[in-house]
């Protein structure tokens, strides 16, 4: 499958004629959680191979998308990205922290995934997930009497959790694996257990009763004050905007 992802890349590139400089699978195959009807969701980021483009009137293209059957590909221009990756975009680093990766560009990813690293802003990170959780969270308490709950809102309600116990713990940034950060991050088995069912129930395309639904609202709903409060707390990154101009100085030349 990887080999055939690539390949559909590779005449992407020639259509658009762009050069992809970064590409990973995303979504739930990264998660670790594919379930057997899961779609290939592919981010990557692009440079235009004609560079009169970033000098002309009418501005370059930014977003080029493919939807193709059980294939869902989207790629972002490399000044697109790179005033994403100023703003500590969550969907900059997971595309980054994946680990299907598809296409690299040594020098580009090299230096992208260090900035990533070392200037991405946890707290805005924290804020982003603490709201991926707390609007799940809602969607989920709406639908309390209806007799079965969304599997993929559980995933992102427990995945985001389990990201911002990791950044509040670890104070750094984490893996994307659901089972990764479930062995890395410090949490009661009473959680734990009902997580692991959550995400193999996921996988095998199961359904969770009302009964169990409740009682995994009733553990988050408690706990979501003091992450809260603890986000805060997170350092708020460092000004990348030289180093990126520099790198994207470089790749046009």
């Amino acid at each position: 499958m990887k080999e055939n992802l690539i390949s559909k890349l590779k005449i992407l590139e020639r259509k658009e004629n762009m050069t992809i400089l970064m590409a990973a699978v995303t979504g739930s195959h990264s998660f670790g959680l594919p379930s057997p009807h899961s779609d290939f969701d592919v981010r990557f980021i692009y440079v235009h191979n004609d560079k009169r483009s970033y000098l002309s009137l009418s501005p370059a293209v930014e977003v080029i998308h493919l939807k193709e059957n059980i294939y869902d590909m989207e790629g972002w221009d490399l000044f697109k990205s790179s005033r994403l990756t100023i703003k500590s975009n969550p969907a900059l680093f997971e595309l980054f922290q994946s680990p299907i990766k598809l296409i690299t560009h040594p020098d580009y990813y090299r230096k992208m995934n260090g900035l990533i690293g070392d200037c991405y802003s946890q707290k805005a990170l924290g804020h982003h997930y603490y709201r991926m959780m707390s609007d799940n969270l809602h969607q989920l308490t709406k639908t309390r009497d209806s007799e079965r709950k969304g599997l993929k809102t559980w995933v992102q309600v427990y995945r985001s959790y389990l990201i911002l116990e990791h950044i509040i713990q670890k104070r750094a940034l984490p893996p994307l694996s659901v089972w990764e950060l479930l062995e890395s991050v410090s949490i009661d088995q009473e959680m734990k257990t009902r997580m692991t069912r959550i995400f193999k129930a996921k996988q095998k395309e199961e359904f969770i009763s009302n009964n169990e639904s409740e009682k995994n609202l009733s553990l988050l709903e408690g706990k979501s004050l003091s992450l809260k409060n603890e986000i805060n707390k997170l350092p708020p990154g460092k000004n990348m905007e030289t180093e990126l101009n520099q790198l994207i100085w470089t790749i046009l030349k």
